[in-house]
């Protein structure tokens, strides 16, 4: 009798765990969360977005996206709007000792057609496109725009991933980080070459409009962490910057250039296949350098 009453209560217990098994499976086939709209990057606050210098407008977007487990299934209308005070509350915060806080964007330089975007049934995110005219814009400026979801027609928003700053790094196809590889010889009084050395070294070149770049000469230091102040680091982009610049009608050849106080003499310079060949004279007080190397991306 008792065997019989073990199996019985066996069966029963087996026959619950199927059962509750089949509930958890029905389970996972609904939303496992509370479903949100948000903005794509805004949990970093800051996003960046490349862009090239040009004469005509480039574009440039925002992605506004659903959470969940499940895509939804009925349209989603989502409005934005600018926030006017996301800007000022990151720099105050957070940028207090970088060389440039983030700056807005003149809104003459902006063309949003629309502050509405849908995200479709059965889609993850949609975006809201617009353009920036990026002609006269200073290289060391960090020009921003900071969104912000006004409403949504379905769901809920996110309030914390909501605002978004959208920094948009100003670019060109000669931009990037390279590798140097050169030597360095001093001038003498007889104008002839002595070798010092030689130079293995990562640069990175800067855009400064659509066909131009800007690097620190040599090994000094590119960034702000290599300079006591903000002041000591612009003070170093003045003296120290060297610039290539294409020349009009030219397909390969730059002509060198400094970009501030940095006393260039001569030089010549070619670019094809992502490598700059190039040589420049320059003077450091009273001394006669010759720079002569590549850069390869």
């Amino acid at each position: 009798m008792k065997s019989i009453i073990n199996k019985i209560a066996f069966a029963l217990l087996a026959g619950s765990f199927f059962i509750t098994s089949c509930d958890d499976v029905n389970v996972l086939k609904n939303e496992q969360y509370i479903k949100q709209v948000y903005i794509i990057g805004a949990s970093d606050v800051v996003w960046t977005f490349d862009v090239s210098y040009s004469d005509e407008p480039q574009n440039a977007y925002i992605s506004i996206a659903t959470g969940g487990s499940k895509n939804i299934n009925t349209d989603v209308n989502v409005k934005l709007r600018y926030n006017e005070t996301a800007i000022d509350w990151y720099n105050n915060k957070y940028m207090f000792d970088a060389p440039a806080p983030y700056r807005r964007l003149d809104p003459a330089k902006i063309n949003i057609p629309s502050m509405e975007t849908t995200i479709q049934a059965g889609a993850v995110y949609s975006r809201l496109p617009f353009t920036i005219q990026t002609d006269g814009l200073h290289c060391d400026s960090l020009y921003s725009v900071a969104f912000e979801i006004e409403s949504v027609s379905e769901y809920e928003v996110n309030k914390k991933d909501s605002v978004l700053i959208l920094n948009f790094n100003l670019t060109n196809e000669y931009a990037g980080v390279y590798q140097l590889s050169a030597s360095r010889s001093t001038i003498n009084s007889e104008s002839i070459a002595v070798p010092d050395g030689s130079l293995s070294v990562s640069r990175t070149l800067k855009a400064v409009d659509a066909k131009s770049v800007r690097f620190f000469n040599e090994a000094k230091a590119e960034t702000r962490s290599g300079y006591a102040s903000n002041e000591a680091y612009f003070e170093a982009v003045k003296a120290y910057c060297v610039q290539f610049v294409k020349k009009a009608g030219d397909n390969n050849s730059f002509d060198i250039k400094p970009w501030d106080g940095f006393e260039i003499i001569d030089g010549n310079c070619t670019y094809a296949d992502g490598r700059f060949t190039f040589w420049y004279d320059y003077s450091d007080g009273t001394i006669h350098y010759r720079i002569e190397g590549t850069l390869v991306k």
